[in-house]
């Protein structure tokens, strides 16, 4: 079965991600702005959680888990590093303040956490919004390793692999980037989408109206952003979100189905399409709240707009299982089309 309301969930977390970087790209803009939205990520990650576990079988492997996802993830976020080292190494003026570095541009293809040189205190690779994708890819491998056991040990044998990894990372007490990245608490939003996928496989259910509620409270809490750990303050409310929209039976709508599937191409070319509006509409809009929101709107739409094509024409294209056919293994034969897109 196809989960509209989550597939149109992602297109909502992709935007809510798009606008936080939107406000933030003109100076004089961003006090006339109001900022959130970084919480989109944390709604992909429980997502993330949920979907591992809602499309595995008992038959799964881990080279099939790991091809299948390397599958999905890589191809279009290389094609993304590549065009952003060509950028920095020739239209540099296109982003505020990042840099081009080799040593960067390894790290960030082999999804390995590395502080900003561009931007210090942060652990992003060169297309930033990559960093989330060095956590999937993380959780990927957690996942992976799963796959040894029998099928009621996975869960439990991930969370466990978690939780002693945070602990060996806080317990050195380093703040190396590979310390602070595995000791972060935002790894423990898939165990929140794990445990709702269990909990779906187990028949768990509950009213539209609860459904309803619980989206509605979950993004108030998201926007209220309250002061503690990311997990409990992004992470839980983001769970309360994706549970309701699993709950809420919506029809399918061709143009939701599509943001959802080019969620993932939104999230990784808003930025190369902000540089060029940041310097393209200030000059035409102006100054004032107007122009600062005139800024958001037409940025929103061109993003969407430029995702779609990026969908459609590039991720498509990598995506062709003939173009990819050296990566295939026997024990694939059996995926399906929805767990290659998922």
């Amino acid at each position: 079965m196809r989960l509209h309301a989550l597939q149109y969930l992602r297109a909502v977390a992709a935007l809510a991600v798009v606008y936080s970087h939107t406000v933030i790209q003109v100076e004089s803009y961003a006090p006339l702005l109001l900022e959130f939205g970084g919480f989109g990520v944390d709604i992909f990650f429980v997502i993330s959680g949920f979907i591992m576990v809602f499309i595995s079988k008992p038959t799964d492997t881990p080279r099939a888990f790991i091809i299948n996802r390397v599958r999905r993830v890589v191809p279009l976020y290389w094609f993304f590093t590549l065009a952003m080292a060509c950028i920095l190494l020739f239209l540099p003026m296109l982003f505020k303040r990042s840099v081009f570095d080799w040593q960067a541009f390894a790290l960030s293809l082999a999804f390995i956490p590395y502080e900003s040189i561009a931007y210090p205190g942060q652990l992003w690779p060169i297309v930033a919004p990559g960093w989330s994708l060095n956590y999937e890819m993380y959780f990927y491998v957690l996942f992976a390793l799963s796959l040894f056991f029998a099928p009621r040990l996975r869960v439990p044998i991930v969370i466990g692999l978690l939780i002693v990894i945070v602990v060996i990372a806080k317990a050195s007490a380093s703040d190396s980037a590979v310390a602070l990245f595995y000791g972060h608490d935002v790894v423990f939003e898939f165990v929140f989408g794990m445990a709702l996928a269990v909990a779906w496989r187990r028949g768990f259910r509950i009213p539209p109206g609860l459904a309803i509620a619980l989206v509605v409270v979950g993004m108030a809490l998201l926007l209220v952003r309250l002061p503690t750990l990311r997990a409990l303050a992004f992470g839980l409310p983001a769970l309360m979100v994706v549970t309701g929209a699993l709950y809420i039976k919506l029809p399918e709508n061709r143009l939701g189905v599509l943001l959802g599937d080019a969620s993932y191409s939104l999230y990784l070319c808003h930025l190369f399409v902000l540089g060029v509006l940041r310097v393209i509409l200030p000059p035409l809009l102006g100054e004032g709240p107007v122009a600062a929101w005139s800024f958001v709107a037409i940025s929103l739409v061109v993003c969407i707009i430029a995702s779609i094509v990026v969908h459609v024409v590039i991720d498509n294209w990598l995506l062709r299982i003939e173009r990819l056919e050296r990566f295939k293994r026997p024990e694939e034969d059996t995926l399906t089309a929805r767990e290659r897109r998922a």
